[in-house]
């Protein structure tokens, strides 16, 4: 750690959460119910279709189809990109197969047995506005140091900030809660789904030391 840099705690941490969330109007959980992942497939639920990136898909899809079709129909007329649309059309697929099987492995994640419970509190990038979940040990009080980190996905343009949970609270944790590893925080009984693999916080470590203090810089 360096010497220019003072040590963060949780009631350092909570005081930026709560500030960020009155800015941005998150006082309270934006979280919407959702068909309960141990008890339906996991398609079925709303939360995970974002993981899929679907509508982008389907989108290069019937572009696709419009391409053949305009072909066909006219092929001494066709457009000049039409010769990129079968790298276009195999990238996406590959992002979506992607993404299914991430979603998959989330799910079932969230179906295993509940594991440690631990407070968080939600902080925002002060580049990115991206929000992330930072996990603190229950015990330790106000002095107690993060120990992990899980980012989240924003919302729709129109809704960035939308199924987010409050800013400060407990949550359980399914899964590992090792560097890079899926794993799914439970949220006032509704699973909150992460953009990305968990992540350890060291503050010995310059580079975690700046990532942290990034979170908590004044809007």
């Amino acid at each position: 750690m360096t010497d220019d840099v003072a040590p963060v705690c949780y009631r350092e941490m909570a005081e930026a959460a709560i500030s960020q969330a009155v800015y941005r109007g998150l006082e309270k959980p934006t979280l919407r119910p959702e068909a309960d992942v141990r008890r339906v497939a996991w398609w079925r639920v709303r939360g995970l279709h974002r993981s899929l990136h679907t509508l982008p898909y389907l989108g290069v899809l019937a572009m696709s189809a419009f391409a053949v079709d305009t072909v066909l129909r006219y092929p001494d007329n066709a457009p000049f990109w039409i010769v990129l649309l079968p790298v276009i059309t195999l990238v996406w697929t590959g992002i979506f197969l992607f993404g299914a099987r991430r979603t998959w492995r989330m799910a079932r994640v969230a179906r295993r047995e509940p594991g440690q419970t631990v407070r968080y509190l939600m902080l925002h990038s002060y580049t990115s506005e991206a929000p992330w979940l930072v996990f603190f040990p229950l015990t330790g009080g106000e002095e107690a140091e993060p120990i992990g980190t899980l980012p989240l996905r924003y919302g729709p343009i129109r809704h960035r900030f939308r199924d987010l949970p409050a800013p400060v609270g407990e949550a359980t944790l399914c899964g590992d809660a090792t560097y890079r590893s899926v794993t799914v925080p439970w949220i006032d009984g509704q699973a909150v789904w992460p953009a990305a693999g968990y992540g350890e916080i060291y503050l010995g470590s310059d580079h975690d030391m700046r990532f942290v203090t990034e979170l908590i810089r004044p809007e």
